[in-house]
């Protein structure tokens, strides 16, 4: 025993970030209407760019083997699928 009370798991580390966050926005200040703007509309591409990927592809492949939607309808959710798994994975990068 060193003297010092034990702190509960996770405590520390959770006053440590609270306080990087709050010495970062005293640093940086409030984000831009702008740039709120921006983070929207690189979601957005983020989500639409694989599934439209995905579109044109299993088109592509119904037009080469006459299948009617049998490709187009999985890969379309595959592109959705992987466009939402980016994004979400992106906002959890910010």
């Amino acid at each position: 025993m060193n003297g010092r009370p034990t702190e509960p798991d996770g405590l520390a580390d959770t006053v440590r970030r609270q306080r990087r966050r709050r010495q970062h926005w005293l640093r940086e200040g409030e984000p831009s209407m702008a740039r709120f703007v921006g983070q929207i509309g690189v979601l957005g591409w983020i989500i639409v760019a694989p599934t439209l990927i995905g579109l044109f592809i299993g088109r592509w492949l119904d037009q080469k083997f006459g299948t009617g939607i049998f490709w187009s309808a999985p890969l379309l959710l595959i592109g959705v699928v992987v466009g939402c798994w980016s994004a979400w994975r992106w906002m959890h990068r910010q």
